[in-house]
């Protein structure tokens, strides 16, 4: 099960690119104790070589991870940006989407990564699903809905 916190969620994250975005999120997830410091700094390696930016409507979004080594608690960090930055198409790696939903995961076995994955994409396939939750101004009410949606361990 993941675990999603309060702390795993940065609501109007400026950042000038999609490395802040990720650094940003996976130091949450470093500070809880649930990565391994170098998780941020893998995951940038891996979204270079395999892009996670998928072009959702009605914006695109991103599910950057790593592999399973640097995870010590399968967790989800969410990062609702304020101005959307470019990640690369998973289906077009030479496009950039303008990106302005990021879910950071971080699974500690490939298995549980394919079913959050398979989840969110399902979630989020829905257009009314995403402006809903990019609808959501406060912290508690994004981890609220989130939790619900994936059934997850919400630790606040």
């Amino acid at each position: 099960m993941l675990n999603f916190q309060n702390k795993f969620v940065l609501v109007d994250f400026e950042a000038d690119d999609s490395d802040a975005v990720i650094i940003a999120l996976a130091g949450r997830l470093h500070a809880a104790g649930v990565v391994e410091a170098g998780y941020g700094a893998a995951t940038i390696e891996r979204e270079f070589h395999h892009p996670t930016g998928l072009p959702t409507r009605p914006f695109p979004i991103a599910f950057p991870h790593a592999d399973a080594d640097g995870v010590l608690v399968s967790a989800l960090a969410v990062a609702i940006l304020k101005r959307p930055v470019g990640f690369f198409n998973m289906a077009d790696p030479e496009e950039v989407l303008p990106v302005e939903l990021v879910v950071m995961l971080a699974n500690n076995s490939p298995e549980e990564q394919i079913e959050t994955l398979r989840s969110l994409a399902e979630l989020f396939g829905e257009p009314d699903k995403l402006s809903e939750l990019r609808n959501l101004a406060e912290v508690n009410e994004i981890v609220d809905w989130l939790s619900s949606e994936l059934s997850l361990n919400n630790q606040q």
